[in-house]
């Protein structure tokens, strides 16, 4: 009797313990599924895998623009093409995830502004032709920026987008240096036909360390501006996979500047009797000169004179848009409300380093 009552129990124990461990194994099962279909989620749902970091490096031709307050007329982003200035530059940087990179690297320029491109006939731009002022400057740059990609690249670099679409923010840090080209007479003590030789006359000069607008005489409230400045580059660009490990890139950059001195123009005049030096005398007003510092054109500025407290008289340029010049002191030279801003124009050929697989065929 004992033994028809265990033989039951034992099938009944039997059949539980069996059912508790398939449903472990259900439960696991579960789990593993779960887990893979998670990670197949990270790569072909997404366009080729898991995505993988990778570097890469940069080398880039500039097209260089300025706006200022020797622009041609006052207004917002008002500049002149024919003054645009080539460059070049170097990056490197990092994609470290779908969306993002971070790149640093090194720019070189030149930005060039001159008056004789304003209208002489229009009521806004002829009081800038009558100043005929002029500079050119050459900027060496320094940049840092994370860049942000409309498309995400899930995989590596073999399975990047043909095309994509980035916009970039950064910070700066950059070196300038405004000159001048010195004229071969000093017009403002002989007029429009002056034959008094300016001293290193045909020369570029370096006009922060002469302070056209009274930065060393005492007395004038002007600062002297800083060689090295801080700017915001931000910019946008489009770009195409190429064969290989390549790409090419257009991006057009504006860089937010926090000085109004990359042209040395931003106040006011200054007396040229107040002047030292001869050499800032003559770059501080040249609107009594009669042809355009650097095209030659001729003006047809008629200067004017007048006797200051010296005992000497000094010649500015006259005629219905008079600006007064160095005659006047504190006739306005610029517009220190606003500071100068810089315009990059980049063609972009980028490599990335490590290992890319070769084909023809993009994936």
């Amino acid at each position: 009797m004992k033994i028809r009552l265990l033989i039951p129990s034992l099938i009944i124990l039997f059949c539980f313990g069996f059912g508790d461990d398939a449903d472990a194994q259900r439960r696991n099962k579960y789990k593993k599924r779960k887990s893979r279909n998670k990670a197949m989620s990270n790569y072909t749902g997404r366009g080729g895998g898991r995505f993988r970091p990778y570097n890469f490096v940069t080398f880039n031709v500039n097209a260089l623009n300025y706006y200022g307050d020797l622009a041609p007329v006052n207004r917002a982003a008002s500049t002149d093409v024919s003054f645009t200035r080539p460059g070049f530059g170097a990056e490197v940087g990092a994609r470290f995830n779908p969306y993002m990179a971070v790149r640093a690297g090194f720019n070189y320029g030149r930005l060039k502004g001159d008056d004789i491109t304003s209208d002489p006939e229009g009521e806004s731009s002829a009081p800038r032709y009558t100043r005929n002022l002029s500079f050119r400057n050459d900027i060496k740059e320094f940049h840092m920026a994370f860049q942000f990609y409309l498309l995400p690249t899930w995989g590596g670099p073999n399975v990047r987008p043909n095309f994509n679409v980035y916009a970039s923010i950064g910070a700066a840090v950059f070196h300038h240096e405004p000159k001048g080209l010195v004229p071969d007479n000093d017009h403002t003590m002989g007029g429009s036909d002056s034959d008094i030789s300016s001293p290193q006359a045909g020369k570029w000069v370096k006009l922060r360390e002469l302070g056209t607008e009274g930065q060393f005489i005492d007395g004038v409230d002007v600062e002297t501006y800083k060689p090295f400045q801080l700017s915001v580059p931000i910019a946008i660009g489009v770009t195409m996979r190429l064969p290989g490990p390549f790409s090419a890139s257009v991006e057009l950059g504006y860089r937010y500047l926090f000085t109004d001195y990359i042209d040395d123009v931003s106040t006011n005049y200054v007396s040229f009797d107040q002047f030292d030096d001869p050499l800032a005398r003559i770059m501080s007003d040249r609107s009594a000169e009669p042809v355009g510092a650097w095209s030659g054109v001729e003006r047809n500025i008629p200067a004017v004179s007048q006797r200051l407290a010296d005992g000497n008289n000094y010649f500015t340029g006259g005629g219905p848009y008079a600006v007064g010049g160095g005659i006047e002191t504190g006739a306005r030279r610029g517009n220190p409300d606003d500071n100068d801003m810089m315009f990059m124009t980049s063609l972009k050929l980028t490599m990335i380093l490590g290992q890319v697989r070769r084909s023809a065929k993009f994936r």
